[in-house]
Parts: structure tokens; C-alpha cells; sequence
């Protein structure tokens, strides 16, 4: 692959159908390494054995090696990325990478115990090599639900973009559930563009047998502070997946959520009385190109201590007589510690409202503690 001149056929990031040939021949290395060794092996020197391996054989290159060994600058095509082995409960978690264009398309593997040998028994590798549906990425977590006695197993994959240049790039998770089909499709399948570079590592996540729990940097219609805190709470039951609170981490962060998402979804977070006219409001916005500036404070309610008021002033609209409107008053319901529900939306403030509360938007409020984040 070293040797072969770009092709002008390939897909995005130089990629062609070879790359899944390479996958399966570096598998194939990996489950007979994995059948060699014994039950108790220690997760950190297989890692060091298995990478050990990969560079005698020429097939690694490190950012400051030698001539030889040293990555090229544009593209990786031909090289194996890093390499990782990791213990989760009773399973053993392995992630390797292929060189593409400016990064690594990295895969995941998990191996069971069977009572004689390691065996594999979940895959996720990305073998669509075409515009739209190519997504390579840099593996952050690769997580597995808790023991359980059903022995019933939920996977959580969290990744980011792989690119040479940039701040900006896609963030993606995903649930499978570990059962007889490895290549099974996932329960719960999301990605946004967003500010991965801000952060170390861009994404953060849990599973239990019944939910996960997603965080990342996700993007703000502010067009001031362009990022925001997102969470992302999915219960899986009977094969069933539904999107639960938290929505959001406080009042603007929920309100900018509830324009961006879809009103199939958004209007079991809206209550009941002013539902049809919420409804209106949002059809006056296009939700992927809604953008603005939240009218600083955030209002805390006087009358009604679990209500607050978010202002935004949207931008790029027109003065003409069917024109959208500039500015528009959101008043959120919050019960702790973080359940949120729209109220109302009108064109004019309440002027029950007129407590300031800056508090009610703490950027540094996260789900997740913060030496998570490194």
C-alpha cells in the first residue's frame, strides 16, 4: 500500500476496498496472538508484546523515530496505528488502525474467555469506503456495561475525526448490544461537527445494562461562544431506545437544544398547555441554521421559583412584514438536579422575571468530573 500511487477512483481519505483486506490480515495476527496466551494475561504486557511485534516487522512509525521509521506528513497509507489492549470485566477490549490520509481508521475488538482460549466476539470496523458513509475516527473509549447475571452486555464506542488540521471536526458514539451477530447495527447511532480540539479527550461516556450517558463540546446557535456543554441520555429497554433527561446541563443550554433538535422528539420535552403554540414559534425557524446571541442575564422567575426566562436575539433576519423574529423569550421549567421542560415562548419578556441569575449557566458545570477531562 506504501508503494501504490494515489488513486483517483478512491473514496474520502484515499481509501479503497485494501484497507479491509489490511483490517482482516492484521485480525487475523490478532486472534492467533489472542488464542496463545492464557486467561490471566496481563492486559499491559500483551499491549507492549503485540506492539513490540508490529514495529520489528516494519509495519509501525512514531512521530519523532528515525528516517525509517518516522510517520510521513500527509498521508499514513501502509502503516498500523497504535495499538491497545484492555481488561473490561471478564472481556478483553482491543483497538488497532490502518494508515489513511492524514490519520489512522482505527477498529475495535472484544474478546471473551470460553473456558479453553480467548475468543472474539464483537467487531466494529468501518468497510464503506464512500462519500457520506465513510467515517473513520479515532477511537477514545471503547466501554462495556457491568457484569450481570442475564449476561445480557451493552457497547459503548466513543470516537472523534482523525485529521491533520483544524479544531473542528466530527465526534461520534454509538450502543451496540453484545450478542451472536458481531457486525450487528447499532442501537444507538449519533456524531455532531464540533470543537474536538478544545478539549482532551473530546468525549466522554458511560454504560450501564439499561442506559449510557454521553458529553461532549457540542455546538452552540450563540454565535458568541460557538460551543456548549451537551449530554446525551438514552434508555435502552426490551431492545427499545429512548432519549431521556438530562437534555441539558442548565436553562440556555436546554433552550438551545430544544430548537436544534427535531419536533418529533423535542415536543414530549414541552409542556402540555402551550404545546400547539410552541409549536408555531418553531416552525418559524429553520433548526439547522438557527443562530444568535442568548440576551445576557438569564432571568430567574420570581412568582414561580422553578421557572427561568432565556432571551436570544437571532440573527440575520429581515425587516420585512412576513419576517421571522429578531428576539424571542423562552421560560424553562427546572427541577434539580437537571430536568428541564419548555414552558412558553413569546416575543416579549415576562415581567415576572426580572431577577437576574448568572449562576444559572455556569460553563463549568459537567456531568462528568473534570480530571475526566485531562
Amino acid at each position: 500500500m506504501r508503494a501504490r500511487q494515489p488513486d483517483e477512483t478512491a473514496g474520502p481519505r484515499r481509501a479503497t476496498p485494501q484497507l479491509t483486506v489490511a483490517k482482516h490480515l492484521l485480525l487475523d495476527w490478532l486472534d492467533s496472538r489472542l488464542g496463545a496466551v492464557g486467561q490471566g494475561v496481563d492486559a499491559r504486557e500483551l499491549q507492549r508484546s503485540l506492539t513490540l511485534e508490529l514495529r520489528d516487522a516494519g509495519l509501525s512509525c512514531s512521530e519523532d523515530g528515525s528516517p525509517e521509521t518516522r510517520c510521513p506528513e500527509w498521508t499514513l497509507s501502509g502503516f498500523v496505528g497504535p495499538l491497545t489492549v484492555q481488561r473490561s470485566g471478564s472481556f478483553l477490549v482491543i483497538t488497532s488502525g490502518v494508515g489513511i490520509e492524514c490519520g489512522f481508521d482505527e477498529s475495535a475488538y472484544v474478546y471473551s474467555w470460553n473456558g479453553e482460549k480467548w475468543v472474539r466476539v464483537w467487531q466494529n470496523e468501518q468497510n464503506t469506503y464512500t462519500k457520506g458513509e465513510y467515517r473513520p475516527q479515532t477511537l477514545q473509549r471503547v466501554l462495556i456495561s457491568p457484569f450481570n447475571r442475564a449476561n445480557d452486555y451493552l457497547i459503548l464506542t466513543l470516537g472523534s475525526e482523525s485529521w491533520c488540521a483544524s479544531n473542528w471536526h466530527d465526534v461520534y458514539y454509538r450502543v451496540y448490544r453484545l450478542g451472536p451477530d458481531q457486525e450487528a447495527q447499532p442501537l444507538v447511532n449519533g456524531s455532531e461537527w464540533t470543537a474536538v480540539g478544545w478539549r482532551d479527550p473530546p468525549i466522554l461516556g458511560s454504560i450501564s445494562d439499561h442506559d449510557a450517558l454521553i458529553e461532549y463540546l457540542g455546538r452552540s446557535i450563540d454565535t458568541g461562544i460557538l460551543a456548549r456543554e451537551a449530554v446525551f441520555h438514552y434508555e435502552i429497554q426490551h431492545g427499545e431506545v429512548k432519549r431521556t433527561d438530562p437534555f441539558a446541563l442548565g436553562p440556555r443550554d436546554f433552550v438551545d437544544e430544544w430548537l436544534k433538535t427535531d419536533w418529533r422528539e423535542s415536543n414530549a420535552w414541552s409542556e402540555d398547555t402551550n404545546r400547539r403554540a410552541m409549536l408555531e414559534w418553531r416552525r418559524k425557524f429553520d433548526k439547522d441554521d438557527i443562530s444568535g446571541r442568548f440576551i445576557d442575564p438569564t432571568m430567574h422567575c420570581q412568582a414561580t421559583p422553578d421557572i427561568w426566562q432565556v432571551g436570544i436575539n437571532f440573527t440575520g433576519q429581515s425587516e420585512s412584514a412576513d419576517s421571522k423574529p429578531n428576539q424571542a423569550y423562552f421560560l424553562v421549567r427546572w427541577r434539580p438536579p437537571y430536568r428541564f421542560r419548555m414552558v412558553a415562548v413569546s416575543d416579549k419578556p415576562s415581567p415576572d422575571c426580572t431577577e437576574k441569575d448568572h449562576r444559572a449557566d455556569d460553563p463549568e458545570r459537567r456531568l462528568f468530573p473534570v480530571q475526566d477531562w485531562r
